[in-house]
């Protein structure tokens, strides 16, 4: 009896150190000039990795432990380990060039989304339009489009569920969140609030990520000097300071296990 007593103690304790083992992270792109960020979630410890080129979309492959970016023109892909070096640049096979296209007041954009699947690796990558999303392979291969059943002009951002399987999807104009099937329907839309204080919360319009284990949306707050922890309703659960004060061209966010 106390030897199984002993054993259960020491697989406790190896589950423990498993669990520890596990990290959150949020990814966050910038501009050239300035480093991207890796931000712990959910204490907000944040590393700078330094990463060169016009992003216009970033995605977390979790699986593989690897950052994947999408490039003005929106064309153009790379694969990049966690420390921002390039493991290789390749074409987004039958995807538009150019991304964004004029917000309400007049501002013109130059943004995209770009998401991963981590079960198999495949990337979307909107069109320029916001009318129609592609489904490529890893390697830009691709796949199929999905037509939007209810488009709402440009997207800023693109994060896939693993959990349930879904696309959500950033409105540029309206700045509103919109879960979508793989069929393009629209399941829902969802605004961001602060529900300690029961008011609206206005996130800019680039840049969307997910934590699919941890059931949380990341978005940019405050011209890009917050990152905005999100429940999958909208609620505003956490901020941590980015002290960007420029565009977010990007988030993903992720586990990582075993370090």
């Amino acid at each position: 009896m106390r030897a199984v007593t002993k054993l259960s103690r020491v697989f406790s304790v190896f589950g423990l150190g498993l669990m520890a083992a596990c990290t959150d992270y949020a990814y966050v792109g910038m501009p050239p000039g300035q480093p991207s960020r890796e931000i712990v979630i959910p204490n907000g410890t944040t590393r700078l990795i330094p990463i060169s080129g016009s992003i216009v979309g970033l995605a977390y492959d979790e699986p593989r432990r690897r950052i994947f970016l999408r490039n003005l023109p929106g064309t153009q892909l790379q694969e990049l380990d966690r420390n921002g070096r390039v493991l290789r640049t390749f074409a987004a096979q039958r995807v538009p060039a150019g991304c964004g296209g004029i917000t309400p007041d007049e501002f013109p954009i130059k943004e995209c989304g770009l998401a991963i699947r981590g079960s198999d690796g495949h990337l979307f990558l909107d069109h320029p339009n916001g009318v129609m999303i592609a489904e490529l392979t890893r390697d830009g291969q691709f796949v199929r489009n999905i037509t939007l059943s209810q488009p709402q002009g440009p997207i800023g951002g693109l994060a896939f569920d693993e959990t349930t399987g879904t696309l959500y999807v950033l409105f540029i104009r309206n700045r509103l969140i919109a879960e979508v099937d793989l069929n393009g329907t629209v399941l829902r839309t969802i605004r961001a609030t602060n529900p300690s204080v029961g008011a609206a919360v206005q996130i800019e319009r680039f840049g969307l990520g997910i934590n699919s284990k941890r059931r949380e949306l990341y978005v940019a707050l405050q011209n890009g000097n917050q990152l905005g922890v999100l429940d999958m309703s909208g609620g505003l659960i956490a901020t941590h300071t980015l002290s960007a004060g420029v565009a977010v061209e990007g988030i993903g966010g992720g586990r990582v296990s075993g370090l």
